[in-house]
């Protein structure tokens, strides 16, 4: 008679990898609540594992610091799990690198950055507060700018490769219009501080870039 065992090691292991991943998540959700509540500085890995209800060798052995704390929140707030594959990996953005259409495209765009700034906009903030003082943030926030920089300018060169870019706008300028529209300031300063919201900023942005990197649309 054949045996079950391996059927029910393959059980136990899915349930102590969603045991593991909820507590992942509960301990993020901890720790974001504290860091954007006291900010960066003031929260201590022993507060939020208190608040997470684990120990403070449970984050350490997951994240290494609390700078590595933030880096996982950073990917989760892009990805919507710190061990998801990177953005560029996922349905969304390939949805936008498929879509034939550059003015469907910049819509799909508008509405990806519409979902993603709400989580990603105030942990960009906090690194920009805070990364004078550490230089381990620092390090994350420059090398999030870095890797903003690269995706645009992909992005910008698959537009010129399907000449879908405006007479005389070089692929560097269109990198950089990208580049400037999708950063979280833009994202803070509309919604954040002129209170729209976030499918009335997507739209905006959808529409800004049409008119600024598409033929047809006005001068940038």
């Amino acid at each position: 008679m054949p045996s079950s065992q391996p059927a029910k090691r393959t059980y136990d292991s899915a349930r102590r990898r969603a045991r593991a991943d909820d507590r992942r998540r509960r301990i993020l959700a901890c720790a974001r609540s504290l860091f954007l509540a006291n900010g960066y500085g003031p929260t201590t890995i022993a507060e939020i594992a208190a608040e997470a209800g684990v120990s403070v060798e449970t984050i350490y052995r997951a994240w290494g610091s609390k700078a590595g704390v933030v880096r996982a929140l950073l990917r989760q707030s892009l990805r919507g799990h710190d061990d998801a594959p990177p953005l560029v990996e996922g349905d969304a953005i390939k949805a936008v690198i498929a879509e034939p259409d550059a003015r469907r495209q910049m819509e799909l765009y508008g509405r990806l950055l519409a979902e993603v700034q709400p989580a990603l906009a105030p942990l960009i903030r906090l690194l920009r507060e805070s990364a004078g003082a550490d230089p381990e943030l620092a390090g994350t926030l420059e090398q999030h700018k870095r890797d903003r920089l690269e995706g645009m300018q992909s992005f910008a060169g698959l537009l010129h490769s399907r000449r879908a870019l405006k007479d005389g706008l070089t692929t560097d300028a269109a990198r950089d219009i990208l580049w400037t529209m999708n950063s979280s300031e833009v994202y803070e300063l509309l919604v954040g501080e002129r209170s729209w919201t976030p499918q009335a900023y997507g739209s905006w942005i959808a529409g800004m870039l049409e008119s600024a990197l598409l033929p047809g649309g006005s001068a940038a």
